[in-house]
């Protein structure tokens, strides 16, 4: 089904990480599949930063970036929130040139609608610049604000400097787009399902291969994990990190980091341990797999996601690698994905109608959707087959 009119698109994109750029390749062919066009992305990066391959052939679409401000973390992976502000102080004048980069853009594409997925600087262009276009914030961040979502003890400072960059990424935007594991009732932003990239559906329903996969987010956390699997070797263990791929033991494997073979080897594992981004632990959700979440050390809202992806049936969390709590996990009923697989498939007509109806246009109807390649509208299936 395709809109009253077409719509021009325009992505702005917030860099660090990964989790914004797939919900943008996920949310582009939503627009397209209702004959909308995505006219190009800005993508908020570090001074020396680049955007990956995977997003630039993913979107097809011009993709340009800007430098951005970033978190400065410790040699620990911690972040030092004071430690960032000042940094952006000291180079507020080159933020102002992406200001400006933002603006001729704008002026030269001409969207009707900009999409901005949590870049900080969208925000300020909001407030210090002219925008005729209206501006549709996405970001999981806004469920803070939302009642029930927990509120972690210590880190206030990370906690503040949080909810001020969420504030200052809903500057002046018509709408905004809390994506949840789950529904739930907000008072300023609509509540909208995870933006899952389509490579992801096609992973479903494949049996089980009895692996543990471990994301090691710091390298200086792989003597501990080889130690816990010489202790368990009848536990297989495929493990990703920056460190040389090698083969440790029969039973302990590590591969080099890749966004498409860590999602390819999660559709078969039996459990996996990560950290608590949003994206990786709905993708697990999605797949049926239970997650360890390990949040990043320092970061104030992977701790919340923990709490509030644990609530959601997602797995368990802790503070360190090992994999017991894992293991004593995964004794129990394997979670059912069917109920949270129709949660997601209500992401399309949600997202694609808040960014349609900031431009005017009629609403979707509750039916629309064009298939699960899309996003538009997902089909639960059945939950994965054991191993044999």
């Amino acid at each position: 089904m395709r809109a009253a009119r077409s719509l021009r698109v325009l992505f702005v994109v917030q860099g660090e990480g990964r989790g914004h750029q797939t919900q943008a390749l996920a949310l582009a062919p939503m627009l397209r599949t209702r004959g909308h066009k995505v006219v190009g992305a800005i993508v908020g990066v570090g001074r020396w930063g680049d955007v990956p391959t995977f997003f630039r052939r993913g979107l097809n679409a011009p993709v340009e970036t800007v430098e951005s401000p970033g978190f400065v973390s410790g040699d620990d992976g911690r972040i030092r929130p004071a430690s960032t502000v000042a940094k952006a102080i000291r180079e507020v004048g080159r933020y102002r040139r992406s200001l400006d980069q933002i603006s001729r853009t704008i002026d030269r594409v001409e969207p009707d609608v900009i999409v901005n997925f949590y870049e900080g600087l969208m925000g300020a262009h909001t407030l210090l610049r002219v925008t005729d276009a209206p501006v549709v914030a996405v970001g999981h961040q806004f469920m803070a604000s939302q009642p029930g979502y927990p509120s972690v003890a210590g880190q206030p400072a990370q906690r503040v400097a949080m909810n001020a960059y969420t504030r200052l990424v809903a500057a002046g935007t018509t709408s905004r787009l809390a994506l949840s594991f789950y529904d739930a009732e907000h008072a300023t932003a609509t509540v909208t399902p995870p933006l899952l990239r389509s490579s992801l559906f096609a992973l479903e329903g494949r049996p089980t291969d009895g692996s543990i996969l471990v994301y090691l987010m710091d390298g200086s956390m792989a003597p501990d994990l080889v130690a816990w699997s010489d202790r368990n070797p009848g536990v297989r263990i495929h493990a990703f990190s920056s460190s040389r791929p090698h083969e440790h033991s029969t039973a302990l494997t590590f591969h080099g980091l890749s966004g498409t073979a860590f999602l390819e080897r999660m559709s078969v594992a039996r459990g996996v341990v990560c950290t608590a981004g949003f994206e990786t632990v709905s993708e697990a959700m999605w797949l049926g797999v239970p997650a360890l979440m390990t949040p990043t050390p320092g970061h104030y809202e992977q701790r919340c996601n923990a709490v509030d992806a644990a609530a959601s049936g997602a797995g368990v969390m802790s503070d360190t690698i090992g994999l017991d709590p894992l293991l004593d996990a995964l004794e129990a009923e394997p979670p059912d994905p069917a109920s949270f697989r129709r949660w997601v498939g209500r992401a399309g007509p949600i997202a694609v109608g808040a960014v349609e109806d900031a431009a005017g246009l009629p609403q979707l109807p509750p039916s629309a959707g064009d298939g699960a390649v899309t996003g538009l509208e997902v089909d639960a299936p059945a939950v994965r087959a054991a191993p044999a």
